[in-house]
């Protein structure tokens, strides 16, 4: 790491730090984080999904426990309640952790309980992505696309900010986590993120009055 400003050895004003522990907010620090938290995992008898590097899953005692991470955020599900306490406790002895409960939020998407079992909405980060893309005020239509809409690499006016065509088609790929009615419109404009057009963007428009 760079020495930081008011920190400079003037003898040695080019040298930099070697650390020894990563600091949060660096760019390795996530990587450094997961490689700690996933070798602690492992000791303990956990098992890397082949799926999904983000999951983790113990076999124990007849107990199934799954372990959801994303940087600093973990959701744990379980099949029996006793051993998955023995693994808070060590969790909580080797980093620490806050126990927040059941979960209500986690990455954007909230978890609602009821009686046929678990209902999961992103209703909040759809309404996010629809004032993102100053549509607040827009008129809904009944259908994600249009079965007139041809798209493809036809000659047309390049959109003035692939930038943002970019941004609002990626979030509606997460969206699409809890709108499986939506996936084949997002993935068709996913095709053009290179170079989008006016009817590109016309189409995530339409997405946008969906929603």
């Amino acid at each position: 790491m760079a020495q930081p400003p008011g920190f400079v050895d003037l003898a040695l004003p080019s040298h930099v730090c070697h650390l020894y522990k990563s600091l949060y907010g660096l760019k390795q620090a996530p990587r450094a984080w997961y490689n700690r938290f996933s070798e602690f995992l492992i000791s303990i008898g956990f098992q890397a999904s082949k799926g999904d590097t983000s999951l983790f899953i113990l076999s124990l005692d007849g107990a199934m426990i799954y372990l959801l991470v994303y940087v600093d955020d973990i959701l744990l599900t379980e099949s029996n309640s006793v051993v998955l306490h023995k693994l808070i406790s060590l969790l909580q002895y080797e980093f620490k952790p806050r126990d927040l409960g059941s979960v209500h939020l986690f990455l954007g998407i909230k978890v609602k309980f009821i009686f046929m079992g678990i209902l999961l909405t992103q209703h909040k980060y759809a309404l996010d992505i629809i004032q993102r893309a100053g549509m607040t005020c827009c008129k809904p239509v009944d259908t994600p696309l249009s079965t007139s809409s041809k798209l493809g690499f036809v000659p047309s006016t390049l959109y003035f900010d692939p930038t943002r065509y970019r941004q609002i088609v990626r979030a509606l790929q997460y969206l699409t986590f809890t709108r499986p009615d939506i996936c084949y419109a997002v993935n068709k404009i996913c095709q053009f993120m290179h170079a989008p057009t006016e009817d590109h963007w016309s189409v995530v428009k339409r997405i946008m009055r969906y929603l």
